[in-house]
């Protein structure tokens, strides 16, 4: 008898940090986060403005590094982390660090 595949849990939520806010996504198998996103939403200008993200795109775990005029700047890497660590990580630099994200983000 063939074995039924288990659901994978998906989940999606947002934090609000007032002129800020995350969406976060997240699958897991077993426990484990097998992919996320976390991306760090400012209001700007009357609208809402994705300003960064972390994901794991292509199977690792990276910062995207994103400009108001040039777009997407680049991607930091982060090689030596698990996705559960990688996925934490991201929630708390984003509370940690909003308002330099969101300089970053305008002045590029």
């Amino acid at each position: 008898m063939a074995k039924l595949a288990r659901a994978t849990p998906e989940k999606e939520w947002t934090i609000s940090m007032g002129a800020f806010a995350l969406l976060l996504r997240r699958r897991t198998e077993g426990g484990k986060i097998v992919s996320f996103a976390v991306v760090l939403f400012a209001f700007h200008g009357g609208d809402w403005m994705d300003i960064s993200r972390y994901d794991t795109a292509h199977g690792s775990a990276h910062r995207d590094v994103l400009g108001l005029k040039e777009g997407l700047r680049g991607k930091l890497p982060m090689p030596t982390l698990t996705h559960n660590e990688a996925f934490r990580y991201a929630i708390r630099d984003f509370e940690e660090n909003a308002e330099n994200y969101l300089a970053d983000f305008l002045a590029h």
